[in-house]
């Protein structure tokens, strides 16, 4: 997926741009409100960067040397210039400082949309952006969504290897770090959020609760207040650093739909919904499986995990899954002695319980996520269902 960042001085032109670019393709797009001779301090945004959209009022020699800068400075990022009824003169010397298209403003859909194909068909992806995205998701509070987030992080991480990072964006009094973990956090995602322009991986990495060897979590807002300032755009920035740092990025994200949440699930390569064996979870459960149907989720994409299996007068499995309509994909057991044990503590569960069924489960659960080939893990759904193209237009919060 293509990354954009979106430079103006014009909050009204910046947001326009990025109204339109969301419009026209599957974009990762990031905005910033800036003139060029601050660009020296937000130089980690534009390393990020796929393509730069940079919109300027009027173009006088000295901006055309500052573009000429920043071009030598970054060889390697393609970039638009959007501005008024361009001259012959602006084009000829925004070509020979690298410029890949000129534009005028007002700006037109369709030459954008064409523009930003051209960048995309010679695109060559990042090869380290190799982390595999889960999200997990619930219909009802109590399924243990967030105690299977945080220890399957630590499986991956304990058992396989593997560098994960687990992020809590369940925005209801989150405390998904304290499942495993006594340390305080240095920082919310709220608070990196607030301060997106200082984002880098130095930063980030200041900002993570790190709980064992490979295995870290980004601790959520600590009230639903507070959860406002989480916004799309710079929730998919943070991924974008994130995600050559580790294998895996695992998203617990409590029962909500929304714009913000939808945008996670966007760049997921699994979304494993969490339910029980009970008939409290069939009718919401199997409507959340249909809210993510329509919304043009593949079936391979999303994976049911039934929890606490093996209770007495439990609903059969069977039953379950043909009310749900799919296959359980994973069954974790109902283990409370390794469990409440675990979040008593405030510990993984296989730290404590090497020898429990649920540490045996999450290790199963763990081992057959990162079975997928690398094609599998990398296909993104271009088709854009109605409802999901109605819910990204509200703003998200």
């Amino acid at each position: 997926m293509l990354r954009i960042l979106i430079v103006s001085e014009d909050a009204d032109r910046l947001a326009e741009i990025h109204r339109i670019s969301a419009t026209v393709g599957n974009f990762q797009a990031m905005t910033l409100q800036e003139g060029l001779g601050r660009f020296p301090l937000h130089a980690s945004r534009l390393r990020l960067a796929d393509l730069l959209i940079l919109e300027l009022p009027a173009i006088s020699a000295q901006q055309m040397q500052a573009v000429e800068l920043l071009r030598q400075q970054h060889p390697g990022l393609p970039c638009i210039l959007v501005t008024p009824a361009p001259g012959s003169e602006v084009l000829i010397k925004a070509m020979r400082a690298g410029i890949r298209d000129v534009l005028p403003w007002p700006l037109d859909k369709a030459q954008l949309s064409e523009a930003l194909r051209r960048v995309e068909a010679t695109h060559v992806p990042r090869a380290q952006d190799t982390a595999q995205v889960i999200s997990m998701i619930s219909c009802k509070g109590g399924a243990g969504t967030s105690f299977i987030a945080a220890n399957l992080g630590d499986a991956l991480a304990r058992h396989l290897g593997k560098r994960v990072l687990v992020v809590d964006l369940n925005r209801h009094f989150g405390d998904l770090t304290y499942i495993v973990s006594d340390k305080i956090p240095p920082s919310t995602l709220p608070e990196i959020c607030s301060q997106i322009d200082r984002m880098d991986s130095a930063f980030l990495e200041a900002c993570l609760v790190h709980v064992d060897n490979g295995f870290d979590m980004l601790a959520g807002a600590a009230d639903p207040v507070k959860a406002s300032q989480i916004q799309k755009d710079k929730l998919e920035w943070i991924l974008s650093v994130v995600q050559p740092a580790y294998d895996f990025v695992i998203f617990d994200l409590g029962q909500t739909i929304d714009p913000l949440s939808i945008g996670v699930l966007d760049h997921s390569d699994r979304i494993c919904v969490v339910a029980e064996p009970a008939i409290s979870f069939g009718r919401p459960g199997r409507r959340l499986l249909d809210i993510l149907s329509a919304l043009h989720y593949s079936a391979d994409k999303v994976r049911l995990v039934l929890n606490r299996t093996g209770r007495k007068h439990e609903m059969p499995r069977a039953t379950m899954e043909e009310i749900f309509g799919v296959k359980a994909a994973f069954t974790l057991p109902d283990d409370p002695a390794a469990v409440d044990e675990a979040i008593s503590h405030g510990e993984p569960v296989a730290k404590l319980s090497r020898r429990s069924a649920m540490t045996r489960a999450l290790h199963a659960m763990a081992t057959q996520l990162c079975a997928p080939a690398e094609a599998e893990r990398r296909t993104r759904a271009e088709t854009v269902s109605p409802l999901r193209r109605l819910m990204l237009r509200a703003k998200s919060t």
